[in-house]
């Protein structure tokens, strides 16, 4: 709660961070005078004449919640004139009450300090100048009179070199802070322009991420798609292949017993295989007796072709069926006696109508 207090009393209405930090200093500066004028009360009290140093020290008081209004109201300038201004004149008219200089002019360095604190270089001027004016006014006008030792010039001199030397002190010092204060908030200032850029190309770079990343998505998406395209093509085109396969090696049905399977083209070991895969579950299916194997579209037989052909005829004689050869041209049959090839069990046939017709005699 005494946190929250204190937060509450120093918080000065204005936006300038400079102006809010030397409103919360004259607050300080304001309440530890008030404090030390209501410790001095009763050092008035008991004088032979309290009233007049009463009375001074409640407008005092007064004047500097004056002051302090202005401050908390954000009045930060007028604020620090009126609090050097009442120091200064304090200390100014304080021994014409008395008649006595005493030391009343060392105390005009309390307001040259206060003007370095609360203020600007023109501010600690201005208080150096009204506190040598005031000092000097008081050894003009109350040199005449009887003054208790120091003697009054001594304390002048003293007074106005202490306040000289405070003020240049105060200045410099003022000075120094106020730079620091200009080079921190251009360093801030800075850092958040970096900030804010750094920010932007963060954005950028994720954007361009996100951009690329999107681009990236999209790539692979079609790629896939293309994938899947050409595994489908490649499905489509093997099944087509086998189709065909398949027709490239028809088998049809004359007779019930009789089956028919004419060749076109050049035979290769991979076609026989699959002319010899059919021919056999043709002939386990339909329990034929005959297999007649067309071969006038073929242009020529080579050794391995006509190995294979031998070799369908032995396995289809193991399922009971004979195997006749139909449409063998001269150049075929010229090709095979010359290969030394042995037909062993195949039967020769002119043409289908002739194949049928033995066929139908056996």
């Amino acid at each position: 709660m005494k946190q929250s207090l204190r937060d509450w009393w120093l918080t000065v209405s204005n936006p300038d961070p400079e102006l809010q930090r030397r409103g919360r200093n004259i607050l300080i500066i304001g309440l530890s005078i008030i404090a030390l004028v209501i410790c001095s009360l009763p050092l008035a009290a008991i004088q032979p004449e309290p009233w007049p140093p009463l009375l001074a020290s409640f407008i005092g008081v007064l004047l500097i919640i004056v002051v302090l209004i202005l401050v908390r109201r954000g009045l930060v300038g007028w604020a620090t004139i009126g609090m050097i201004a009442l120091l200064t004149t304090s200390f100014a008219i304080i021994p014409f009450a008395s008649g006595q200089i005493g030391l009343v002019p060392m105390y005009a360095t309390v307001a040259v300090v206060v003007a370095a604190v609360i203020g600007q270089e023109r501010h600690v001027v201005f208080a150096v100048a009204v506190s040598v004016a005031g000092m000097i006014g008081q050894w003009l006008m109350l040199a005449g009179q009887r003054q208790v030792s120091p003697s009054p010039s001594e304390v002048v001199a003293v007074g106005i070199t202490l306040t000289i030397v405070c003020g240049l002190i105060a200045g410099i010092g003022t000075r120094s802070v106020r730079r620091a204060i200009e080079l921190a908030a251009a360093a801030q200032s800075k850092a958040e322009q970096l900030a804010q850029q750094l920010t932007q190309a963060n954005q950028a770079l994720e954007a361009r991420v996100a951009e690329r990343t999107a681009a990236l998505q999209a790539a692979l998406a079609e790629s896939e798609q293309r994938q899947a395209a050409l595994a489908a093509a490649l499905a489509e085109n093997e099944r087509q292949q086998r189709e065909i396969r398949a027709l490239s090696v028809p088998i049809l049905a004359v007779r019930d017993d009789m089956l028919v399977m004419p060749l076109i083209g050049a035979l290769d070991g991979e076609r026989l295989a699959l002319a010899q895969q059919r021919a056999l579950q043709a002939i386990e299916q339909s329990r034929a007796q005959s297999l007649l194997v067309d071969v006038t579209g073929v242009p020529f037989i080579d050794h391995t072709a006509a190995d294979g052909l031998v070799a369908l005829a032995r396995s289809a004689r193991l399922l009971g069926a004979r195997l006749t050869l139909i449409g063998v041209s001269p150049e075929v049959a010229q090709t095979i006696v010359g290969l030394g090839v042995e037909l062993g069990d195949i039967r020769v046939a002119r043409d289908l109508r002739d194949a049928v017709m033995r066929g139908a005699r056996a």
